[in-house]
């Protein structure tokens, strides 16, 4: 049997017994010390050790963590661990390790025998076998099937002991869809007895990196989510809370529904089941309590930055969560606030505390500016404005941004409040934070936030930091100034989603998206897998509202009127351009179950803030929208095209764009049509010769010598990998 290792370099400068006492430990042991056994030739053993889900392992030298090894060396990360029972090697010379199958130490798999899996994925060669599950007479894999042969589509049998004998079964080849499967064999009777989805609770055959760009993440706008703690709901003042959540009137919508980190805990089956890898949180840090009946359920009236708001929980939920996460390969984003504290006019003026210790408030010029709002021409008369100063860099930082109290950030060093800020920020990262969305970072001294992103990373190399600039994006000199001066943070891709929203509404052509999306790599440096890009926000009414309301929705736009079925499919559309095109995906909760709400607020707007907040409509798996970005989020995993490729595009008209993401070997080509059914032919793929399943859809489309002839419906998207 081939045997993988991952080594690491051994120490010159220490000398290690081959016989001494090693232990393992990890997420199944929660993380106690279990003995492993010494088999000679420098290898410690741990046989038979069952992971029922994902998890993580370290080895103990001593069993009391004085000496730990992990990936990166001594004291160095966790091993990630699919989930499966598994023979664990740990080489005490090397100190590299093994994830071997089951039965390599003993069974009827031992010794190049056992079930043997032929097929595409490995030019039907010998080698690659089934593990046995547990005791039982179940073997399984996981594996993937990336496109078939010259002989047909993706397609398997099962050798039973190697050397193609009469004992191979069964009779014909078991064709299956492109992806990972996860293939159980039972041994009582030599029978398939199952071929599912590979990616699901079963089993987890790949894990996302530290890269974000292999990532797709989920806005959560925890207070809208999952209730899963009612006892917290009231916080320090029950007028703030609503009794009767989204059946209420404006005022109630303004108010805490009861989301809280215990619902976000129990619902991360579901997310992980949805291919999510990275859970963007509204901030959790405590916000103001005397606020009269308005709640900021939101999260963006801070006032202790250093402590986590009654109504979402404690320190001790925020590290189960961290640890939930973890042990799925998730990684925590939290959005922090740095622009401001609360409102410099009403509730607590602007005070900030730490750890509950009072800072300072509004008043204090030390802390916070004192130069008015923005746009506001500096007087009190409403009906004088200054709407240039929303472009006057000047003005927007450091002016207040509405009536939200401005802390004012140092030019060449930390004030005292960036101090205030940065410190809190390495407090959330120590209680497992992986990364940052920065607020209102257009509104945010610039070298703050390279002294902010510095400090960050000088806890953690590999944190991941964006921010929110409204309306940035290639069209947007100020914001791309800003990107090409390296300060450490990326921007979400505004432009991007209103060009995506644009085209499924049929205000642009797809010929007018793909020269948009052409322009990004050199606007953003060639930095544009690096940002995150999205179509619904919650400052934003959804686009699938926009699509179907006859009404007037935010910044004036008259809603599409599509019926309900078609803006589904339209949505959908864009969020297959969200899930493949360069860039980080990023999910608005309930645009997997096509959310909707068409109340007018009190501007008029249909579904706008706060009808984009909607309580979580649904937690079901089966919707269209559902499956389409889980399959899309899985491939992101697997693909480096997908993650970090080239984009290049294939064909193109009015209706049609078909693109192709490109890294090294990796080939993925992405076809969508807005338009009347066609069939049409395309040349120059990346993609080898053979027959291939969409993702999407399951349309087989054959390649040969790069072309290929794509069937579209309308509002059909075809992903070939």
């Amino acid at each position: 049997m081939k045997r993988v290792l991952m080594l690491l370099a051994a120490s010159s400068t220490l000398a290690f017994q081959a016989n001494a006492d090693w232990f393992i430990r990890g997420t199944h042991n929660s993380w106690a010390a279990d003995q492993m056994a010494d088999i000679s030739n420098n290898t410690m053993l741990a046989d038979d050790v069952e992971f029922t889900s994902a998890g993580e392992i370290k080895f103990d030298r001593f069993g009391d963590w004085s000496e730990n090894y992990g990936t990166g060396g001594q004291g160095g990360g966790n091993i990630s661990v699919s989930a499966g029972t598994w023979d664990i090697e740990f080489y005490t010379d090397t100190k590299g390790w093994a994830i071997l199958p089951s039965s390599t130490h003993g069974g009827s798999t031992g010794g190049g025998t056992g079930y043997h899996l032929r097929g595409t994925p490995n030019g039907w060669a010998e080698g690659t076998l089934l593990t046995q599950v547990g005791t039982t007479s179940d073997y399984e894999i996981c594996i993937e099937f990336n496109g078939g042969d010259a002989s047909g589509g993706p397609r398997f049998k099962i050798d039973k002991n190697g050397g193609w004998g009469s004992d191979a079964f069964p009779s014909a080849d078991v064709s299956v869809a492109q992806g990972f499967a996860h293939i159980v064999v039972d041994s009582s009777n030599d029978s398939i007895k199952s071929v599912s989805d590979g990616l699901g609770a079963n089993c987890s055959p790949v894990t996302a990196t530290n890269d974000f760009r292999n990532r797709t993440m989920y806005f959560v706008f925890l207070d809208r989510f999952a209730n899963g703690d009612t006892s917290n709901d009231n916080g320090n003042n029950a007028s703030a809370t609503s009794s009767v959540g989204g059946s209420g009137n404006l005022d109630e919508w303004k108010k805490y529904w009861g989301g809280d980190i215990q619902g976000l805990i129990d619902k991360l089956d579901y997310l992980q089941n949805l291919g999510i890898t990275a859970i963007w949180v509204t901030p959790l840090n405590d916000n103001v309590d005397n606020s009269g009946t308005a709640g900021a359920y939101h999260g963006y009236w801070g006032r202790d930055f250093y402590e986590v708001d009654e109504h979402l929980g404690s320190w001790a939920l925020v590290d189960q969560l961290d640890a939930e996460m973890e042990a799925r390969g998730m990684k925590l984003v939290l959005d922090f606030a740095p622009n401001h504290s609360s409102q410099n006019d009403k509730y607590e003026y602007g005070a900030v505390y730490k750890e509950g210790v009072f800072q300072a408030d509004e008043a204090n010029s030390t802390w916070f500016h004192q130069n008015g709002a923005i746009a506001d021409c500096y007087d009190s008369d409403p009906s004088t404005t200054c709407g240039n100063e929303w472009s006057d860099p000047w003005a927007y930082r450091n002016k207040t941004l509405f009536n939200l109290t401005d802390f004012n950030h140092g030019v060449n060093s930390n004030s005292v409040s960036d101090t205030y800020l940065i410190e809190a920020a390495k407090k959330w990262l120590a209680h497992g934070v992986d990364a940052f969305r920065i607020d209102a970072i257009k509104h945010i001294e610039p070298n703050f936030i390279n002294r902010f992103t510095a400090e960050m990373r000088a806890v953690n190399p590999d944190v991941y930091i964006f921010g929110e600039w409204m309306d940035a994006g290639a069209s947007d000199a100020n914001s791309m100034a800003f990107l090409s001066e390296g300060r450490g943070s990326e921007l979400l891709d505004f432009n991007l989603r209103d060009n995506i929203e644009n085209v499924i509404a049929d205000n642009i052509s797809m010929i007018d998206l793909n020269a948009h999306i052409e322009s990004r790599a050199g606007a953003m440096g060639n930095r544009e897998d690096w940002q995150p890009i999205f179509l619904d926000n919650h400052d934003a009414t959804r686009t699938s509202v926009y699509l179907q309301t006859n009404g007037v929705v935010n910044k004036g736009r008259q809603g599409k009127g599509f019926a309900k079925a078609f803006a589904e499919a339209r949505q959908n559309l864009g969020m297959a351009l969200v899930m493949t095109l360069p860039g980080i995906p990023t999910i608005y909760y309930g645009t997997e179950q096509n959310s909707t709400w068409f109340t007018a607020n009190g501007d008029g707007e249909v579904g706008h803030d706060p009808y984009n907040r909607e309580q979580m409509p649904s937690f079901s798996e089966t919707s269209a929208a559902f499956t389409m970005i889980k399959s899309l989020a899985d491939l992101r995993i697997s693909s480096a095209a997908i993650a970090t490729g080239s984009y290049q595009q294939k064909w193109l008209n009015a209706d049609i764009l078909v693109f192709e993401r490109k890294e090294g070997t990796d080939t993925v080509v992405v076809a969508m049509n807005k338009g009347a059914a066609a069939t049409i032919s395309v040349s120059s793929l990346g993609l080898a010769d053979g027959t291939y399943t969409s993702l999407t859809g399951g349309d087989v489309v054959s390649v040969t010598g790069g072309q290929a002839s794509l069937s579209l419906d309308q509002n059909e998207v075809i992903v070939l990998h």
